[in-house]
């Protein structure tokens, strides 16, 4: 499994370098932007440090092709479904879709392998990996 270290910059929007003390669940999610890759919505989550009434991030985020970004440490705390409960103690990964607004293959095996590392390393229960739309009702991640 590629992953790529591409951490953000710190800032009360997007990393906060708030420790985690337990990793409990998976959260996952996906962009908003149909064909953007990893790199490109990192890059968009970056710049959300900028805009005051907009938080969002995720630890991880999956291209297309597979490839893995990591972007916030697995053990600090990032804002992805906006429920405290649940993300100060989950690692959140969210997919790309392609231009025409589908997951690819590679990008779902990257998924699953991601996941059961996760599981593994953190003994994470398989009813406490959850899509955003579990807890808070998000259309995300859309069409899984």
């Amino acid at each position: 499994m590629n992953i790529k270290k591409y951490y953000l910059t710190k800032s009360l929007n997007t990393r906060r370098f708030e420790k985690m003390k337990e990793i409990k669940y998976i959260i996952i999610t996906s962009s908003k932007y149909n064909g953007f890759s990893a790199l490109k919505n990192r890059n968009i989550i970056e710049k959300l440090k900028y805009k005051e009434d907009n938080e969002f991030s995720c630890h991880f985020i999956i291209d297309i092709n597979g490839t893995i970004l990591n972007i916030i440490p697995e053990r600090e705390k990032a804002i992805c479904s906006r429920n405290i409960n649940y993300d100060d103690k989950s690692i959140s990964i969210m997919l790309t879709l392609n231009k025409n607004g589908k997951y690819e293959k590679e990008e779902l095996i990257s998924l699953k392998k991601l996941i059961h590392t996760l599981k593994r390393r953190y003994d994470i229960k398989s009813e406490n990996i959850l899509t955003e739309f579990d807890i808070n009702g998000s259309r995300k991640p859309i069409l899984f």
